[in-house]
């Protein structure tokens, strides 16, 4: 299993090279994300394809169904060898069981080397996932950042986290993919870490507003 990164020394590493995060350090504990283990990877990567465009309590449900039917961890061989027609009578629409068999048969075929991936690096995991029809952009950094804990990581496709960058930096816009890497240079190699601190500040937020009503 993959080592769990050392979250106080970028929280250390950050108060001195991002004084703008600074707040946030000091608002909320260290961070205690841990990589998951290998045999998860492959579902959590479904989980993806599966809660695309669906209500969290609707993909939860789905999930539900295909660990019954598959059994828990979720493993390509079972993908593989169940019909397109038994998956979509669990509730997917086609489209996506499509996607499921098809990331199982890459998977097994060794086209994604899913048991390497702890060795590999983040751009080496990207060009094979990006291959997989129903992996976009969002799932893949999400794969990375929370499944595996690489700490360098900027989910330039996550709304939550553009949203809290523009208000830390005083923007008028949401930014986008280019500027979003300048803006956070001074973070890396921790640049996850500075990601989930604004997480962490959107959902402080949310609370506060509910604690109001």
């Amino acid at each position: 299993m993959l080592k769990t990164p050392d979250w106080a020394a970028g929280a250390k590493y950050l108060r001195e090279h991002a004084p703008e995060l600074i707040p946030l350090i000091d608002r909320f504990p260290v961070c205690e994300l841990k990589p998951e283990p290998k045999e998860k990877y492959f579902g959590t990567l479904v989980t993806g394809i599966v809660s695309q465009q669906l209500p969290p309590d609707v993909s939860l449900q789905l999930l539900e169904k295909l660990g019954k039917l598959l059994g828990n961890p979720l493993q390509p061989q079972a993908v593989v060898e169940v019909s397109i027609e038994a998956l979509c009578e669990q509730g997917l629409v086609k489209q996506k069981a499509e996607y499921l068999k098809s990331f199982a048969e890459a998977a097994v075929a060794g086209q994604v080397t899913i048991e390497k991936f702890s060795e590999m690096t983040d751009a080496e995991i990207t060009k094979q996932l990006v291959q997989i029809r129903g992996l976009g952009q969002w799932t893949i950094e999400m794969f990375l950042l929370l499944a595996l804990c690489r700490t360098d990581v900027v989910p330039s496709a996550d709304f939550i986290f553009k949203k809290e960058l523009k208000e830390l930096k005083g923007l008028d816009d949401i930014p986008k993919r280019g500027q979003i890497t300048t803006l956070t240079e001074t973070w890396r190699p921790w640049r996850s870490l500075g990601v989930w601190y604004l997480w962490q500040e959107a959902a402080f937020k949310e609370q506060n507003k509910k604690n109001i009503k």
